[in-house]
């Protein structure tokens, strides 16, 4: 059998504390091995902990999960699940933790005192257990990448064959997304398609933040998207399946999770292959678990 991965739990509350320790421990890839009540507490016991991956709450006291991490990730780099409460302000908080090297982000129930915590079990030994194999030396310079130049102005386009690129995205999706789409700038030929599994509440600002990073235009579906063009990303909305009609109109469906997922990227891929034909184009990036 291979060696647990080694966890450190940073939460200011000692029951939020006790609860994903419990949840943690429970695999039987993972171990805590300690916890830290604040940044200061997490980055005294580093050293001699030597943890394998890290959860970290974004507010704390005397020093916060965000600044935590940017020490964390300048003086020994460790991979770092945020557990983040989603309000307006917290998905800006998680946004930054992904820009300054947090591997992903798990939903903590907004004031319930993580007691849904408990209900998440599933989901949260899962990014930590990815997490814990990524390497975040190699990750941690994407976060400086902003788009450099404007947005070239939209222009008419008068084929209805371009290609239509459909990603799949999971646990260390958003890092992994913020490599990609930089790089396909200049292929602004095709229309993209992102499915990546996310707390609700986070997929407009996952979009709107790789809208900043690429010239192409990146938004997040809606009920006013109407079809797909080149030179667009079309990102799903987090709660709700994306699924592509006959007339190749876009729409948001409320059909149960798939592999537990809402949205699911097989939902999309199944209604959209009958739709696109040869012009679909499907990548898995990467994550855990069966969508």
């Amino acid at each position: 059998m291979s060696e647990k991965k080694r966890v450190l739990v940073v939460d200011d509350s000692v029951f939020a504390r006790k609860i994903v320790s419990d949840i943690l421990d429970s695999s039987s890839e993972l171990t805590v091995v300690g916890t830290a009540n604040d940044g200061l507490d997490a980055l005294a016991k580093m050293e001699s902990l030597k943890p394998d991956v890290i959860t970290m709450d974004v507010e704390m006291p005397k020093l916060d999960g965000i600044e935590a991490l940017r020490q964390i990730m300048a003086t020994r780099p460790t991979p770092v699940v945020m557990v983040s409460s989603l309000t307006q302000e917290g998905a800006k908080e998680s946004m930054l933790a992904l820009k300054y090297g947090a591997v992903d982000i798990v939903a903590k129930p907004h004031g319930t005192h993580s007691i849904g915590l408990s209900a998440q079990t599933n989901e949260l030994i899962a990014k930590v257990t990815a997490a814990a194999g990524v390497n975040v030396a190699r990750l941690s310079p994407l976060a400086a990448k902003t788009l450099q130049q404007p947005k070239p102005a939209a222009v008419a386009h008068q084929r209805n064959d371009f290609p239509v690129v459909m990603i799949a995205s999971s646990t260390g999706g958003p890092r992994a997304l913020r490599m990609l789409l930089p790089a396909l700038s200049e292929i602004n030929t095709a229309a993209y398609v992102i499915i990546q599994h996310l707390p609700v509440g986070l997929s407009k600002t996952i979009a709107d933040d790789l809208d900043t990073i690429t010239s192409l235009k990146v938004s997040e579906a809606s009920p006013s998207t109407k079809s797909l063009q080149p030179g667009e990303v079309l990102f799903a909305k987090s709660g709700y399946h994306l699924v592509f009609n006959s007339d190749r109109s876009a729409a948001l469906s409320v059909a149960p999770p798939l592999w537990g997922v809402r949205p699911s990227a097989d939902v999309s891929m199944v209604s959209a292959a009958p739709v696109y034909g040869s012009r679909l184009i499907g990548v898995v990036l990467t994550g855990m678990g069966h969508d």
